[in-house]
């Protein structure tokens, strides 16, 4: 159980994620706790709101939420 702060979509109900090769990133639906431990999670908010930042200079952010990835288990289970 990852301990931190997520980038999340509220509209779709999706997590950004690294991908398998762990090259880039994905968005994708929390059904499970599985693709929670595969999310971006940073313990600092601050480093988080950084990070977001970064991702929106490139236009590689979509209108994503920073939320506590504790909430996200708790709506998984």
């Amino acid at each position: 159980m990852q301990v931190g702060y997520v980038l999340y979509d509220p509209d779709t109900l999706k997590v950004l994620c690294l991908t398998k090769g762990k090259r880039g990133v994905e968005l994708l639906e929390i059904k499970d706790t599985e693709k929670l431990t595969r999310a971006l999670c940073l313990k600092d908010l601050t480093s988080m709101k950084d990070l977001y930042t970064r991702f929106k200079k490139n236009d590689n952010a979509l209108n994503l939420d920073i939320v506590n990835i504790a909430k996200l288990y708790k709506h998984c289970s």
